[in-house]
């Protein structure tokens, strides 16, 4: 049974020659009795994310971060499936939670082994959907692209200062001014301390911080 974390506390960091990330992390199993639930539109705390490579690519380090669940409960091999199976990115106006209806020119990706269940990634994040009423039911976590990272780390901003502990889950204030990203409406970024913070654009929660 696959656990999922769902962190107060998570860093990742980008190595320079690998893939490989390592994360700090305050956690709770998630996954109960082959399903994944939670309460619905909780998507408060810290934000892991995960990776992919180029425009979408294979998924690094798997879901972790602010679960935002229906209370049923999806199957856990429902969400493999959607960590495995990284679709092109979209960017839908407005905020999308659960119970959120998706409009019919948006497109769902089948689940293989689960007719009920369709999925996108939008917006930042990767999304469980009906398949009946086109509702969503379940995000298992943001979806960063690995093309969003490298601009980030390549186009240095000038640093601020900010006091306290600069994680994912930190929510950067009005007044501090974000970069924008080519291409990338779901975040923008700033250096935090000399450390690069990637900025959701709907909630100003930093969901990464790279060294």
């Amino acid at each position: 049974m696959r656990k999922f974390l769902l962190a107060s506390a998570a860093i990742l960091t980008l190595a320079a020659a690998s893939p490989a990330l390592a994360q700090s992390k305050a956690s709770a199993d998630a996954a109960v009795g082959g399903t994944v639930g939670g309460t619905a539109g909780g998507a408060a705390g810290a934000t892991a994310g995960f990776f992919l490579g180029g425009p979408v690519g294979a998924v690094i380090g798997g879901f972790t971060g602010a679960l935002i669940g229906s209370e049923a409960g999806v199957s856990t091999t429902t969400v493999d499936y959607v960590e495995r199976n990284p679709v092109e990115p979209v960017y839908l106006d407005g905020p999308v939670d659960v119970g959120t209806s998706l409009s019919a020119d948006v497109n769902l990706y089948p689940i293989q082994g689960d007719p009920d269940h369709g999925y996108i990634y939008a917006n930042g994040r990767a999304y469980v959907v009906n398949m009946s009423d086109r509702r969503v039911v379940l995000s298992p976590g943001y979806a960063i692209p690995r093309r969003t990272v490298d601009y980030v780390t390549k186009n240095k901003s000038t640093s601020v200062t900010l006091k306290g502990d600069i994680v994912p889950g930190y929510k950067v204030s009005g007044d501090v001014q974000l970069a924008q990203i080519p291409d990338d409406r779901a975040y923008s970024y700033v250096y935090i301390n000399d450390r690069p913070a990637l900025v959701d654009n709907h909630t100003h929660v930093v969901v990464w911080v790279g060294e």
